[in-house]
């Protein structure tokens, strides 16, 4: 996949989230590229194509609970930003700085972007699920969950809310 296939699955993973009520799901406002930028360059690694790409669409989103991390550097915000800081920094089981943890289970778990395993395409990375009481080995990692983000967005955050819930958030 190049990069303009990349961006339309995105485009039509962002037109999937519009679908559901606002009284379900939460779009905030695109990022500026400079937030984008900053952040790679204050933690010395890259994000995947992919992820900025929706970041220009909604910078970050919730829907039911289940969420995926804007950038903001605001303090008081939950963001990727205090979440990587905090998951790597100020935990008693951090996470490997490779492991980007962009999407929480609310329960101490995050899916985290791999930057070590890029997919085929190099646009993106393999996605993994960092159980935060679990002790990795060299030899154990993380499991491997998803080979993208829309791969994991279609699956973990949309699939799974419209398997017991209606667009406008009624139950099926």
């Amino acid at each position: 996949m190049n990069t303009t296939t990349i961006q339309k699955r995105i485009e039509q993973i962002f037109e999937e989230l519009k679908k559901f009520s606002s009284e379900i799901i939460e779009l905030n406002p695109p990022v500026e590229m400079n937030i984008i930028d900053k952040f790679e360059k204050e933690f010395d690694l890259r994000l995947p194509e992919d992820y900025k790409f929706l970041l220009q669409l909604t910078n970050g989103f919730n829907l039911m609970g289940d969420e995926v991390l804007g950038i903001t550097f605001n303090k008081h915000d939950y963001d990727l930003v205090c979440t990587y800081d905090f998951e790597h920094y100020k935990t008693n089981n951090p996470i490997p700085k490779h492991l980007i943890p962009f999407s929480p289970d609310g329960g101490g778990n995050f899916y985290c972007f791999d930057t070590l395993k890029k997919t085929d395409n190099g646009l993106s990375y393999s996605i993994v699920f960092w159980a935060s009481d679990y002790e990795y080995t060299e030899e154990d990692q993380p499991e491997d969950t998803h080979n993208d983000l829309t791969d994991f967005i279609n699956e973990c955050i949309i699939g799974w809310t419209l398997e017991d819930y209606n667009y406008d958030g009624s139950k099926k």
